[in-house]
């Protein structure tokens, strides 16, 4: 008798497992950080980043081992992340977050606008 189940190797490993949610299971990526790092309307908070991370929806992208977490306040936030095999095997590694952003958000600097 041959039980079937995922391994590095399968290409649907990263897919079988649970989403992390904790924060620190992701690196952030370098446009990651430029979407904190700039104003934009509305301004993105780590406090709200973390929060998607560990209340948002959980939903599929168009591309394989990609997701983002979606949480609405007074914007709908989105955090993407693509999931990585070394991070479910290896403590060391992490999975990536991608980007950040608000939906429907004016992602232009308004001169009137103030955080």
């Amino acid at each position: 008798m041959s039980s079937e189940s995922a391994s590095p190797e399968d290409p649907t490993f990263s897919l079988s497992m649970p989403i992390p949610r904790d924060p620190a299971a992701y690196r952030i990526t370098d446009h990651f950080r430029y979407r904190l790092s700039h104003r934009r309307n509305p301004s993105i908070s780590g406090e709200i980043v973390r929060r998607c991370f560990e209340e948002g929806c959980i939903k599929h992208t168009q591309v394989s081992r990609h997701f983002f977490f979606e949480l609405e306040l007074d914007y709908r936030y989105r955090v993407v992340v693509a999931l990585r095999d070394e991070a479910f095997l290896d403590e060391e590694e992490k999975h990536r977050a991608l980007s950040v952003y608000a939906v429907d958000g004016n992602h232009d600097v308004d001169e009137e606008w103030r955080p």
